[in-house]
């Protein structure tokens, strides 16, 4: 069996940037950062930070993104990042699962408060009581009661059933072990194998993997065309951003390059910068109450949360702003040797994002990201 090095697993972290609150004022008059503009503040963060690779969108409604990508794709090659390269966004794939799990609801396949021992009544005899009454909202906030990971060690030390649908039933199954020791509800704890069981979910109610429901229900209508899942590259070819490491070493050809496939649905997607600026676009529509993929009255519980314990909405996005009816979305997420970073103000019609294909928090691509949030934040208040 081979071990797996990855030293932590896709996850959320916030800087003291993100809790400020975004004031901004481009209007029609004043557009903003134009796109040579940011070209040139991509250089110049790579160049202070020096990391390979860094990719920014810049999203206003009603007008046209603002995206660039600078650098390349591995250090010591010549090949340059392109618009069409996909960046790991690692646990920014959590809202994508929360969005099809709202489709889900709509359908009138599943409730935002079924619990698991309806979804899965085959495992439900064998599990603590606690954790039969966990439903998708408690998953969605990370106020189930699951740990951060519980049987997806097994995962990380190489274990596979084959494909992701079955390493996600096994997931499920091997719930069994755990032990609960906060009712739902109850306690924060960010879970990436909540965010397992809420793909598993999807497979069930949706009948069809968490990938093709993603695929259908998500990317086809958005126009989404530049996207894949895991690590990205084929061997030794760097066709895709290669991931580094926090010292800005290349992983090695034969290195692990990516958490495992169960991982699938809390974070392992890859979108061209312009591709995750439709994916952000979508967002803001539905945080705002405007026409999009969900009912208004659908995506208004969306950007909630039912428990106070938890920073998370129902959709995945953390709630940071501290200003009263005024709703600012951010999230973060790394493999430890990618990083992304987005954050959405609705009622500004704004958004940015950052993308880098080097490390994880604390190091020059977590750095360079949230340097480059905090000029983008300023440049748009002139």
């Amino acid at each position: 069996m081979r071990m797996l090095r990855l030293a932590s697993r896709c996850c959320v972290f916030l800087a003291p940037l993100l809790l400020m609150p975004v004031r901004v004022s481009g209007d029609d008059k004043n557009p903003g950062i134009a796109p040579a503009e940011l070209t040139a503040l991509l250089e110049k963060a790579r160049a202070k930070h020096d990391v390979p690779a860094l990719a920014a969108g810049i999203l206003r409604v009603g007008a046209k993104p603002c995206v660039a990508v600078v650098g390349v794709r591995r250090r010591g090659d010549e090949a340059l990042a392109t618009a069409d390269d996909q960046w790991h966004l690692g646990s920014n794939t959590k809202p994508m699962t929360a969005l099809l799990i709202a489709l889900l609801i709509e359908m009138g396949l599943l409730d935002w408060d079924t619990p698991l021992e309806q979804i899965f009544p085959e495992h439900a005899d064998q599990w603590h009581a606690d954790l039969k009454k966990i439903t998708p909202q408690h998953l969605l906030t990370h106020t189930s009661g699951l740990p951060g990971l519980g049987p997806l060690n097994w995962f990380l030390l190489g274990g596979t059933d084959g494909s992701p649908l079955k390493d996600r039933e096994r997931a499920v199954k091997s719930l069994d072990t755990l032990k609960m020791t906060k009712k739902p509800g109850e306690k924060y704890e960010y879970s990436n194998l909540g965010y397992v069981v809420l793909g598993a979910i999807i497979d069930r109610r949706g009948k069809a993997p968490w990938e093709e429901q993603l695929e259908k229900k998500i990317f086809q209508p958005l126009g989404i065309k530049h996207w894949s899942i895991g690590p990205g590259n084929a061997k030794d070819a760097a066709t895709q951003p290669w991931p580094h490491k926090n010292d800005g070493k290349p992983v090695a050809a034969d290195g692990v390059m990516d958490n495992p496939q169960v991982l699938n649905s809390a974070g392992r997607v890859r979108l061209s910068v312009s591709d995750y600026t439709s994916f952000l676009a979508e967002t803001l529509k539905l945080a705002r109450g405007d026409k999009g993929l969900l009912k208004p009255a659908t995506a208004q519980k969306l950007f909630n949360n039912p428990y106070a314990v938890s920073p998370h909405t129902l959709s995945g996005w953390l709630s940071i702003s501290k200003q009263p009816n005024k709703l600012v979305l951010a999230h973060d997420g790394s493999n430890t040797m990618n990083y992304c970073t987005a954050i959405l103000a609705p009622d500004q019609k704004l958004a940015f994002c950052v993308l880098t294909n080097q490390g994880g928090p604390g190091g020059p691509g977590n750095r360079a990201c949230l340097d480059l949030l905090r000029q983008f934040r300023e440049q748009e208040k002139r």
